[in-house]
């Protein structure tokens, strides 16, 4: 095996913690991801440290925690947040957040995927970890490495991710099911293949996918969603469908056809294209995931395969719901419903519009115009995007510029509309100031007083 090397940020903490270890008669072992990437010459993102009690020192299950105070207290730090249920605890060390645990053994009930743990010994710890390229240990006395399931080295080299204890695959999933997605997400992150008997594995326990909280599925899924090809996840949870429990929405546009002008994919292939071709920015990704959720229902409606006209009012319903019953934010559900329902209008652009009806378009996109834009360009069926979406992004570029995209802020408050109309607050006040806010559509350089004039006047003519 290659030398073990520390990324430059992690060394000063490495050597405060073995500092203290040798001192305390402590052992202790960087574990997991940290010890994987390193490995393979990734940077890591955390630092776990798990450490091994003296004999004859206080009960071993404290050891994590013990040791994370007899560190904080050796180098001047805060005292650790102490996870009293699972013996661990957490420490900042020069600004990296570090988790220390104690060698474990896990027990699960069937329907939960949350285990009771106890003090377990180094050979157990490793095996009731997910994977082998993950249940590697680096002991910092020595930097020597622990590959106790005898496998993990190899598959590094090799490039494959499988389970610690093959013989018990299906125990391994059925107990943890959000192993399964944990498994496509770093397969596609490390670009790793699956081994055969762990991947027909994920595929028995597909099912009980459903006992894993919504937030942890979240959590993965946008993981997924981040990595360069996130298609590539997707087509690895179809074949052991896993789609259809996580997304039964997506799961139904599968063979559903599309309008041959516009795209030569059904509309599953279509949306998965598109996800891949729009920038790794959360909103846009999902919003490119659930763009065309509405074409299902559509299609039913009209009973013809190519009319799907008008689908994405729809299709922003359907992502909404998907998204509550994945405990998204109300802020982001809002942003992706609104790039969903947006997405559309450039379809319709000609250089023939009026400089008023891109100000509409923009406001009705609002902070999420960009985006609208992007999933736009992604979402044309060729490899390149019709020219006249970049026309339309040249034209806003250009009116944002000169300032006459959209004007900012209202031009009347709420408290002049009612001195200047002389009436109370209400409906009436919201009316005239949307009629002021299309007046400035037309014309952003319009004044307030020239805005209350053509007010009035319609007000006089009865039609306001």
């Amino acid at each position: 095996m290659k030398h073990i090397e520390i990324p430059g940020k992690f060394i000063p903490v490495i050597d405060k913690i073995a500092a203290a270890a040798r001192e305390s008669g402590f052992d202790v072992y960087a574990v997991g991801g940290f010890v994987r990437d390193i490995i393979i010459g990734r940077e890591p993102k955390d630092l776990d440290i798990m450490a091994e009690a003296p004999k004859t020192s206080f009960q071993a299950r404290l050891a994590g925690v013990e040791f994370a105070k007899i560190l904080a207290a050796k180098c001047g730090l805060r005292e650790p947040v102490v996870f009293e249920r699972f013996g661990t605890a957490k420490l900042f060390i020069d600004n990296e957040e570090v988790e220390f645990v104690m060698p474990r053994k896990e027990y699960y009930e069937d329907d939960s995927r949350n285990p009771d743990t106890e003090i377990g010994t180094l050979e157990q710890d490793a095996l009731r970890r997910d994977f082998t390229i993950n249940a590697l240990f680096l002991r910092l006395s020595d930097m020597h490495v622990l590959d106790l399931t005898g496998m993990g080295l190899a598959d590094i080299e090799s490039k494959t991710i499988r389970v610690t204890d093959p013989p018990n695959a299906d125990i391994i999933f059925s107990q943890d099911p959000l192993r399964i997605l944990r498994a496509i997400r770093q397969s596609l992150q490390l670009g790793f293949k699956i081994e055969t008997g762990t991947f027909g594995a994920m595929k028995k326990a597909a099912k009980r996918i459903n006992i894993v909280s919504p937030e942890r599925v979240r959590d993965e899924i946008n993981k997924i969603l981040a990595e360069k090809s996130p298609s590539k996840a997707f087509l690895k949870m179809d074949e052991i469908n896993l789609t259809a429990e996580i997304f039964p929405e997506l799961e139904r546009l599968k063979n559903l056809a599309q309008p041959p002008k516009y795209h030569s994919d059904d509309v599953y292939n279509h949306t998965l294209k598109a996800l891949d071709r729009v920038p790794a920015e959360p909103v846009l990704r999902m919003a490119a995931l659930l763009h065309d959720l509405g074409k299902f229902k559509k299609f039913k409606k009209d009973g013809d395969k190519i009319s799907f006209h008008g689908h994405e009012t729809e299709s922003a319903k359907e992502a909404e719901a998907v998204l509550k019953r994945l405990k998204y934010s109300k802020d982001f559900i809002s942003a992706v419903s609104s790039v969903i329902e947006n997405h559309m209008y450039p379809k319709n652009y000609s250089s023939e519009w009026k400089d008023s009806a891109v100000r509409r378009f923009a406001k009705s996109c609002g902070a999420q115009l960009a985006a609208v834009l992007e999933l736009e360009k992604a979402d044309y069926g060729k490899d390149e995007p019709d020219e006249k979406i970049f026309d339309l992004i040249k034209r806003i570029e250009n009116m944002k510029a000169s300032g006459s995209l959209a004007p900012e802020g209202d031009l009347l408050s709420g408290d002049e509309i009612m001195r200047i109309f002389n009436i109370g607050g209400g409906p009436r006040v919201r009316i005239i100031k949307e009629k002021i806010a299309e007046l400035r559509l037309e014309n952003p350089s319009i004044t307030a007083d020239e805005a209350v004039k053509d007010v009035r006047a319609l007000i006089d003519e009865d039609k306001l």
